[in-house]
C-alpha cells in the first residue's frame, strides 16, 4: 500500500513538471541549460511595489485550465505562455517559448531569489533541458513559492506551489527580468 502511494506520488509530480505533456515534449527538444549562461535579457522597473502587483495579477489566474500552446485565460495557459501573458501586462517582453529562456536574463542564486523572479526547470524525463517555468510569489525565509501553469490530468492548470522536493529537484536555475 505505501508502495502505491509513493509510486502515485513519484507519478503526478512527473506529470507536473512536463509543462506541456508528451505532446510538447516532442515538440520542445529543449536547450542545455548547463551549456548556457548569457546574462543579457530583457529587464524592467522592478521596484518590491510593481513585483507585488506582477504577483498578485499573476494569482488571479489561479484555476485557469492548462492548454498546450495556451495564452489567454479564455483558452487556457500552457507554462511560458502563463508567464508572458502575466509580464505583458506590465511592458515587459519575455519570450513565449520555455527554452528561450536559457540565454534570457540574469541569472541569480536561490539565496537572492525575489518575488517576479522567473524558474527554470528542466523536462521530467532529461534533467538538462529546460521544460518549465514558473513565477516566484513568495520568499519566506527558507520557502519560496511559485506559480504556474501545470499539465496533467488531475492538476492541469494554473496553481501555486512550494519550491521544494521534486520541484527543488527540477530546479534548473532562476533568472530575473526585473531590475
Amino acid at each position: 500500500m505505501n508502495f502505491r502511494l509513493i509510486l502515485f506520488s513519484l507519478l503526478l509530480s512527473a506529470g507536473l513538471y512536463s509543462c506541456s505533456g508528451a505532446k510538447k515534449a516532442a515538440h520542445n527538444k529543449g536547450v542545455d541549460a548547463k551549456s548556457v549562461n548569457n546574462n543579457k535579457g530583457g529587464t524592467a522597473g522592478g521596484s518590491e511595489k510593481e513585483r507585488r502587483s506582477i504577483v498578485n495579477y499573476a494569482r488571479t489566474f489561479i484555476g485557469v485550465p492548462y492548454r498546450y500552446g495556451g495564452n489567454t485565460p479564455k483558452e487556457g495557459f500552457d507554462c511560458s505562455g502563463y508567464v508572458k501573458y502575466v509580464y505583458n501586462k506590465y511592458n515587459v517582453n519575455v519570450p513565449r517559448i520555455t527554452r528561450d529562456y536559457a540565454n534570457y536574463g540574469k541569472r541569480i542564486n536561490l539565496s537572492r531569489v525575489r518575488m517576479g523572479d522567473l524558474i527554470l526547470f528542466s523536462l521530467y524525463d532529461d534533467k538538462s533541458k529546460i521544460g518549465h517555468i514558473g513565477i516566484v510569489s513568495g520568499v519566506d525565509k527558507d520557502k519560496v513559492l511559485f506559480l504556474h501553469a501545470a499539465s496533467g490530468k488531475k492538476s492541469g492548470k494554473v496553481m501555486e506551489s512550494e519550491l521544494s522536493g521534486v520541484h527543488l529537484s527540477r530546479m534548473l536555475f532562476i533568472t530575473r527580468v526585473l531590475e
